[in-house]
């Protein structure tokens, strides 16, 4: 079964957007997780095994659409 899981973030001036997460956690297949934005623009990510928080945003690159502002770890609810 796939899992996913999102994790909601503002920005200062109020917008609201989510990373969501998919992560094939099925017994005898592949791991993987999957990330993508939800009210944001940036782009996608998809790592074979476990991905490290770091390397998402820095890959995704969150940015609110509003106001442009660059979203950071500090913008999680």
């Amino acid at each position: 079964m796939t899992m996913r899981t999102k994790y909601p973030m503002t920005c200062g001036c109020g917008h609201k957007g989510a990373i969501k997460m998919s992560e094939n956690d099925q017994p005898f297949s592949k791991m993987y997780e999957s990330y993508s934005l939800e009210n944001l623009n940036g782009g996608s990510y998809r790592v074979d095994g476990f991905a490290e928080w770091p390397g998402v945003f820095e890959v995704l690159k969150p940015t609110c659409p509003k106001c442009g502002a660059k979203l950071t770890p500090k913008n999680f609810d």
